[in-house]
């Protein structure tokens, strides 16, 4: 048991202990309102207070977990021996722990942010992990390390697991469009096979004529590769599936398409779980991701309660919201498509805080850190860097106990359109 003396006794504070103390260190705490009331029988008693106090751990409150709503504030990072601290100050751990941690999940920058891209969503280059070079940093899972060697070392406290070096993997793997080339409408297909002649791309043409025409296995078919090559490392994955109406951004078969049943429902029978995909036409809007959950639980039928927003469109706090009010228990868009890191400044699921609220609530959160995308689109790497680049992650959340959760589509397994070779990738990011 952990005493905590503090005369700031709010929803952000009891959010921020509750997540350290209980679910990243199996360890309950207690709140005291008065000095006296903390006994000498508390192995570990902390002052998160301004004034400081003999035999007491002392943490000094930067003024964020005392405030309600969101101010305006300049975040910048300090860095001492190569770590990086969020509101130092001159407490025993050298800055406000609880303030940083409250700073990072609560996505405090995101609310009121208006630097917003083409798909109205907070920017990566908006983010203070950013503008301080720590975006490959998992802040908040590395401050926790720390400051569980100095309840160690001067306390003599241990967490239990906190040196077994283990690196947990989840996969989960996005399915925008289930095939390159079938399913379509004749309109859809026709279009496909003008704009093959018009490009002058003649091996996507006689692959389009090969899958419509002679029965060849579509590009994008390679669900019984990915089933193969998961239990080969004996991981399951999180399958997020677009069921939603076709359009600009929205490329799927129409989910009334057999074929396309056929695979959702083998996903679910190899024991993956089948979340949702919202469309970007559902926008977090309440009656279309409504409609789109009732769809993919039709076709699996069970509860869809795992979900992951469609070119990770969304803003707070109204598509958490909208998610928690139809039963979505797991969210996992945390993270960016364009550069791999921690927008959340961890690897590991937290549960949501609405600021707006001023509280904790039922969502929790997955992050993730790397994603196809970011490595080939964006920054341009072949696989060998890739894989290299994802190593070295990998080998520092090792250390953390950390979780490598990452980003897949079928389209980037199908060894065509430039994703030749990312196979390779793939099976390095599931290896431990």
């Amino acid at each position: 048991m952990i005493a905590i003396y503090t005369p700031y006794h709010s929803a952000r504070l009891k959010y921020v202990l509750s997540y350290i103390f209980r679910e990243k260190f199996g360890m309950d705490y207690k709140l005291f309102e008065e000095v006296a009331q903390v006994d000498q029988s508390f192995k570990v008693r902390i002052n998160y207070s301004s004034d400081k106090i003999e035999n007491f751990l002392h943490i000094i409150p930067e003024g964020l977990l005392e405030e309600k709503g969101i101010s305006q504030r300049e975040v910048r990072l300090s860095k001492r021996n190569e770590n990086y601290f969020l509101f130092e100050n001159k407490s025993d751990p050298g800055f406000d722990l609880f303030s940083a941690v409250f700073y990072c999940l609560s996505r405090y920058e995101e609310y009121g942010d208006t630097n917003k891209d083409m798909h109205n969503r907070f920017q990566y280059t908006s983010s203070f992990m950013w503008k301080n070079a720590a975006m490959q940093l998992p802040l908040v899972d590395l401050w926790l390390k720390d400051f569980k060697e100095l309840l160690k070392n001067n306390y003599g406290v241990s967490v239990s697991n906190s040196d077994s070096n283990q690196l947990n993997i989840l996969p989960t793997i996005d399915i925008d469009s289930v095939f390159s080339y079938k399913g379509r409408g004749l309109l859809r297909q026709a279009g496909g096979f003008a704009h093959s002649i018009v490009t002058g791309s003649g091996d996507e043409l006689l692959k389009r004529l090969k899958v419509a025409y002679i029965g060849a296995k579509d590009p994008n078919d390679n669900f019984d590769y990915q089933f193969q090559t998961l239990n080969k490392y004996g991981l399951k994955a999180n399958y997020f599936i677009q069921v939603g109406l076709h359009g600009p951004y929205d490329k799927n078969v129409s989910p009334t398409n057999l074929e396309f049943r056929k695979i959702v429902k083998k996903i679910q029978a190899e024991g993956h779980v089948v979340g949702l995909h919202p469309s970007y036409h559902s926008d977090s809007k309440y009656d279309i991701i409504k409609k789109e959950k009732e769809i993919l639980e039709n076709i699996i039928d069970q509860p869809v309660t795992d979900s992951r927003q469609h070119y990770l469109k969304f803003s707070l706090p109204a598509t958490y919201r909208t998610l928690i009010e139809l039963g979505i228990k797991k969210e996992y868009s945390m993270g960016y498509s364009e550069v791999p890191g921690y927008r959340a400044a961890t690897s590991e699921p937290f549960y949501w805080y609405d600021i707006e609220k001023e509280e904790k609530t039922s969502l929790q959160v997955v992050p993730f850190c790397a994603m196809d995308v970011a490595f080939k689109q964006f920054l341009k790497l072949n696989t060998m860097d890739t894989i290299q680049h994802s190593n070295e992650m990998k080998n520092l959340l090792r250390k953390l106990n950390g979780t490598f959760c990452f980003v897949f589509h079928n389209e980037s397994l199908s060894e065509h359109r430039g994703w030749e070779g990312w196979q390779e990738v793939f099976e390095a990011w599931l290896k431990k």
